[in-house]
């Protein structure tokens, strides 16, 4: 490679030409004289390496700030190789942490989905309920004991409508743990997400049957 133009340099490196234009305007690459009598500017071999250097440290993680303090280690001859090696220990240090914090997030989404009913109307979803009274989800230490949440099946006989099925699932949103459930007259059925340390399912079920209806116990659900 020989002096390019900007566009020459973006194709090589494969950016945008308004990537370089950034990182000049952000001081981490030269921006080449125009020529006397006109014409394109030209980037040297040099500049492509520093381009080159940048997109593969920004793959890295390194921000530009940093990436700016790189490469002005790269061209002090004086520096010591210790200096980027701590460099990139700080940034592997960092990178542990966003992993942790991506496991803890990833741990979060799984419980609240495990709760879920996965239907039924939006003031019985224990997802958005968890949102706005559970502490833990916004990495607040707690000593609440976490809930032994389960989410039931109930067969319930004697459902003729959408009427019957509004009725049996307000009675099961009474009981004590339940934090979401749906009811569909349709398949017979009842899906509820409750905290069986408070409430058993022979309870919900119990609770159905004081309201005129017949119910049993299928199973926990998938």
């Amino acid at each position: 490679m020989s002096d390019m133009t900007i566009g020459k340099v973006a194709e090589a490196v494969g950016v945008g030409v308004e990537t370089i234009r950034f990182y000049e305007r952000r001081g981490l690459i030269e921006q080449p004289p125009r020529p006397e009598g006109g014409g394109y500017r030209v980037y040297s071999d040099e500049a492509v390496q520093r381009v080159q250097f940048i997109r593969r440290a920004q793959e890295l993680g390194f921000s530009l700030r940093e990436i700016a303090g790189l490469l002005s280690l790269r061209t002090d001859h004086d520096t010591d190789a210790g200096e980027v090696r701590r460099l990139a220990t700080d940034k592997l240090q960092d990178v542990d942490r966003k992993i942790e914090r991506l496991q803890h997030i990833r741990r979060g989404l799984m419980t609240l989905l495990d709760r879920c009913p996965g239907e039924g109307p939006l003031r019985c979803c224990s997802i958005i309920d968890a949102l706005e009274h559970d502490e833990r989800l916004a990495g607040k230490p707690t000593k609440r004991k976490e809930p032994d949440m389960q989410t039931l099946r109930l067969a319930i006989e004697g459902m003729h409508c959408n009427g019957c099925a509004e009725i049996v699932r307000h009675v099961l949103e009474r009981q004590a743990g339940v934090k979401g459930c749906s009811v569909s007259h349709e398949n017979g059925e009842a899906r509820v997400a409750v905290d069986t340390t408070q409430t058993s399912a022979e309870q919900l079920a119990e609770a159905v049957r004081g309201a005129g209806y017949s119910a049993s116990i299928v199973t926990k659900a998938d």
